[in-house]
């Protein structure tokens, strides 16, 4: 699924099985997604970013062709392992919002991606210590090899864990490239939206052994999400970065299912809310100051 990120708006989506790969159609994905900026009026040039499940030349060429600037994550791979090593020490600089990390520019670009192309790597350190003797461990594989195994051996006591990111933006300068990454770790605000529309517009409960029905009920729940940002934003609950909006099941109870009377008296309507109640009484008279009320 694709969201607009200011807005957490669905824009597209499709229903896979799990055991389906993603990328092939991320192309129609980003072009739909497109589409639907161009019909909400937004003249800015989009940029598209992805995990490293997303790690594909097809996809970044995609996006180009749509207009859009790319931010994808990289698999680490024994190019851009080399790549990262040989960054001198006093290019790093540290990263914006995350304790412990640091960021550059490397000398890596995928084969047959878009002209332009760079790499960002983000390194945070580790200490030896909080490396996990799992051998399935996670973090472990964002560790150099030769790394690992000296923090395991007791020889050195902290390492560093890296992360790369495949992009056209511009990173000329150690400033941009730190809010180029700083950007980019933003892409998992889409997970909120994904948990969002399980956990409040039963996407999880998919009712069929049929795809086109199941599809039918993701579009209902993903609706729903929608249809909870547009409120969220008419109402003020959200200053357009997502920051301040509510879960679903949150505003639901807060401002749906809110338990009130309508009073008839003096030939006027009034809606009266529980005691301490504000949210509902602040939307209301948010709501009717709005151009559509007049």
């Amino acid at each position: 699924m694709a969201t607009w990120a200011e807005a957490g708006v669905v824009t597209a989506a499709d229903l896979l099985a799990g055991d389906e790969d993603p990328r092939p159609g991320a192309g129609s994905l980003i072009e739909r997604s497109v589409a639907t900026l161009n019909a909400a009026g937004v003249t800015a040039r989009p940029k598209v970013r992805g995990d490293v499940g997303y790690f594909a030349k097809d996809i970044a060429q995609a996006a180009v062709e749509a207009g859009c600037d790319f931010s994808l994550g990289v698999t680490r791979n024994p190019a851009v392992w080399r790549a990262a090593a040989a960054i001198p020490d006093d290019a790093w600089r540290k990263a914006e919002r995350m304790k412990g990390a640091q960021v550059a520019v490397c000398d890596y670009a995928p084969a047959g991606w878009p002209p332009a192309t760079m790499t960002v790597v983000r390194r945070v350190k580790v200490h030896a210590t909080d490396i996990s003797a799992d051998p399935r461990a996670r973090r472990r594989r964002t560790i150099p090899k030769a790394q690992l195994t000296l923090a395991l051996d007791g020889l050195v006591g902290h390492v560093y864990a890296y992360s790369f990111i495949a992009t056209n933006l511009d990173v000329s300068t150690p400033a941009k490239t730190v809010a180029v990454e700083a950007w980019h770790r933003m892409r998992t605000d889409i997970e909120d939206r994904i948990r969002d529309a399980k956990h409040g517009a039963a996407l999880r409960h998919l009712p069929s052994g049929s795809r086109a029905a199941n599809t039918v009920w993701m579009w209902g729940a993903l609706l729903a999400v929608n249809l909870s940002a547009w409120l969220q934003e008419l109402a003020g609950l959200d200053d357009g970065d997502g920051r301040g909006r509510n879960h679903l099941g949150t505003l639901r109870h807060r401002l749906i299912t809110v338990p009130a009377r309508l009073v008839r008296h003096a030939r006027q309507v009034t809606l009266r809310l529980p005691p301490r109640q504000q949210l509902l009484a602040q939307v209301l008279a948010r709501l009717r100051r709005l151009p559509i009320w007049t």
